[in-house]
């Protein structure tokens, strides 16, 4: 088949778990199907990134798309008079539209295929004699984050924001998906919902998964006590959850363990999360080209995140290398992963301090988490069975005869 892959985002290089998932998306389908990527840059892609999605066999098509406060306040402003959520404004840009329609005149794709549900509006732009099926792979439910960030979010623009598209757009997701022809979630949670909002729409779990053979159990060169959280920095649950971890959390590790250091491993760290360097035993990196050998030297991952939706692909990275996982009930949320057996799991200051501490005092403990989130990966969550789920709903929505189905219009009002 044809596919035309839509990504917010040039996903080389892949930093953070959504990159991670549209690179995999493309390592997988250009194996099997005539791909082509349609992405917006603010800037050409060095020619090394370029290539590596090349080698894929992939087509890549991208856009110019400046990331100027003024332009994205542009984004956001006609977003809104268009009746947009910020979220669909602000990656929403006319010139990746007129891009989509002109491919979609110019080439007879089967099918297009949408990651996130915030690139929804996209759909809109296909040429009017495109038979194409429509998929999207919905990488979290957007709305439900938003306002579960709200809980946790500090006073200023960003909570301004998130109060915005919760009052004014509360439904605007639930209308997104239902343009679709077809919708990949990532765990039950987005399974379910997409059942209830999409009932027309054929749906399979797809899940975020890990490359067995890049990430692989290591041993420690280094024994000094360490625990590290892995992340892109500027993606707001993750700089609460290192922020609250940091307040909250690494003091009382640290009355215990004055030797404790702590690593905030990530690409685009914002001006909170640079900060945190200042306090005793935090380290602060931005972007590392490789996160193994951090993982590698860390007693354990802490995931404290407290908002967001989704599954974070960090854990599957550090059960991969064979390192323990301590995380928030949310944090590991949608993940079969089982508390005391494979992670530990915590969601008060308390609780995640004494749990860091027992890792650290208790190697045994350690050890044993860590081969059986080994075995959860590798029965679970390589990316080859996950992506077996993403061939079924491929095959399932070629082969049904009706046309498709998308409600532009409904979105539209």
């Amino acid at each position: 088949m044809k596919v035309l892959l839509v990504s917010p985002w040039f996903p080389s290089p892949a930093f953070g778990g959504a990159l991670i998932r549209v690179l995999e998306t493309l390592r997988h389908l250009s194996r099997r199907h005539e791909v082509t990527l349609l992405a917006p840059v603010s800037e050409p892609p060095r020619p090394a990134d370029l290539q590596a999605i090349l080698d894929l066999g992939v087509e890549a098509v991208t856009v110019p798309v400046s990331e100027a406060g003024r332009a994205v306040a542009g984004r956001l402003g006609r977003g809104l008079l268009s009746g947009r959520p910020l979220i669909q404004g602000l990656h929403y840009d006319a010139a990746m539209a007129r891009e989509l329609r002109l491919l979609t005149a110019r080439q007879a794709f089967d099918v297009i295929h949408v990651e996130h549900s915030f690139m929804a509006s996209y759909i809109e732009s296909l040429d009017r004699q495109s038979s194409a099926r429509t998929v999207l792979s919905m990488h979290n439910i957007e709305s439900l984050r938003f306002r579960r960030e709200m809980h946790v979010a500090r006073w200023g623009l960003r909570r301004l924001a998130l109060a915005n598209d919760f009052l004014l757009f509360n439904a605007w997701e639930e209308r997104a998906i239902r343009q679709f022809d077809a919708i990949a979630a990532v765990s039950p949670i987005e399974e379910a919902w997409a059942r209830t909002h999409a009932p027309a729409a054929e749906i399979a779990l797809v899940p975020n998964g890990v490359s067995l053979d890049y990430f692989q159990p290591t041993a420690r060169s280094d024994a000094a006590r360490h625990v590290v959280f892995t992340g892109l920095m500027n993606y707001p649950p993750n700089v609460d959850a290192v922020i609250w971890f940091c307040e909250a959390v690494l003091p009382l590790v640290r009355a215990r363990y004055a030797d404790l250091r702590f690593s905030v491993v990530g690409d685009k760290p914002t001006a909170a999360v640079r900060a945190l360097s200042r306090r005793p035993g935090v380290t602060v990196t931005g972007r590392v080209p490789d996160v193994r050998p951090y993982l590698a030297n860390a007693e354990a991952l802490v995931v404290p995140v407290r908002s967001g939706a989704g599954t974070r692909l960090k854990i599957l990275e550090a059960m991969a290398m064979q390192r323990p996982v301590i995380s928030t009930r949310q944090g590991a949320e949608g993940l079969a992963v089982t508390s005391d057996g494979d992670i530990l799991l915590a969601d008060t200051a308390d609780e995640f301090a004494n749990s860091v501490c027992a890792v650290v005092s208790d190697p045994s403990l350690g050890d044993r988490l860590a081969r059986a989130g080994r075995r959860l990966v590798e029965q679970r969550y390589d990316w080859p069975n996950c992506f077996r789920h993403l061939d079924d709903l491929y095959s399932r929505v070629a082969a049904n005869p009706s046309a498709r189905h998308a409600v532009v219009n409904e979105v539209a009002q």
